[in-house]
């Protein structure tokens, strides 16, 4: 008996052993085979998830750019000046501006029709009832004796100048508010700050690319503009804004329009080096202020 129960209890101690390295085995197996596969699948399914939905979030909604853009981009027009034939440059701030002729200014033509001189950009901001308002720079509608206005779908309208001031680079139209569809909002261009993102519409180089959007940030706020008859506090970005840009709006991400493009600095004052992301546009208040001068004067109050 006693030998039988060293045989049973022998064998006991081998089948707990048995258990216990089948158990240490299979717990290894798991630990560094199954359950890693077990995370990679499960991590997989997780990126795998997380890549539909952005997907899905970027087909199915626009950037806060375009939203900005889409609320504004009806309200702005491309503004031809019409002049008779020149030999005088039609744009006398070309240091800060550059050339925007758009049409022949050559003296030796014969004829004595008005030719497109200059294009540039301007923004509808008010309408009131059979008539719309358009400001644009003084600088664009210099020396004409006639100005039509491309609408954002193309429509063609003629223009009515109410009035301008040099000194801040404003000028006010007035067309048929039959084509208008939109105009711009104004806010106030004092909260604005260095850093704040900012977009630009306009007819870069003109009307055959209106409508053009670019972007940037603010550089720098109350920036002192003196060059004759040019002076006025403006908001400097460094946003591309080229030959025909003048006279469209600066807005922020809201699609709210803080100031008037009006000029850039594309060379040193002697020409010695070039320029670039040095752009200036008039603040929203200094515009404000200015379309309620122009319009007061016209109207004789």
């Amino acid at each position: 008996m006693k030998n039988k129960d060293h045989i049973f209890k022998y064998f006991l101690i081998g089948l707990l052993s048995a258990i216990i390295g089948a158990t240490v085995v299979l717990g290894c197996f798991y630990l560094f085979y199954l359950a890693p596969a077990q995370n990679k699948a499960a991590k997989s399914s997780s990126i795998a998830a997380g890549m539909t939905k952005v997907v899905n979030l970027t087909g199915t909604s626009s950037s806060q750019a375009t939203k900005a853009y889409n609320k504004v981009k009806n309200a702005v027009v491309t503004v031809e000046n019409y002049q008779k034939p020149s030999t005088e440059a039609s744009d006398y701030f070309s240091e800060w501006f550059g050339s925007q002729s758009g049409g022949s200014s050559s003296s030796s033509s014969s004829s004595t029709e008005d030719q497109l001189a200059a294009e540039g950009t301007g923004l509808i901001y008010e309408t009131d009832g059979n008539y719309s308002y358009i400001v644009t720079n003084n600088h664009v509608i210099k020396g004409a004796n006639e100005i039509e206005i491309i609408m954002a779908n193309g429509t063609k309208v003629k223009a009515k100048l109410i009035g301008k001031n040099a000194t801040k680079d404003i000028a006010v139209l007035r067309i048929s508010s039959a084509s208008v569809t939109a105009t711009g909002t104004f806010v106030n261009s004092s909260k604005v700050q260095a850093g704040q993102q900012v977009l630009a519409i306009g007819s870069p180089l003109g009307s055959d690319y209106a409508s053009s959007l670019t972007s940037g940030i603010v550089s720098a706020t109350n920036r002192q503009i003196d060059d004759s008859p040019i002076k006025l506090s403006a908001i400097q970005t460094d946003v591309a804004l080229n030959p025909g840009n003048s006279g469209g709006p600066l807005i922020n991400m809201a699609g709210e329009v803080i100031g008037i493009n009006s000029m850039k600095i594309s060379s040193t004052e002697d020409g010695s080096e070039d320029v670039e992301g040095m752009s200036f546009s008039i603040p929203s208040n200094t515009v404000v202020a200015t379309i309620k001068s122009i319009i007061s004067s016209a109207s004789g109050n």
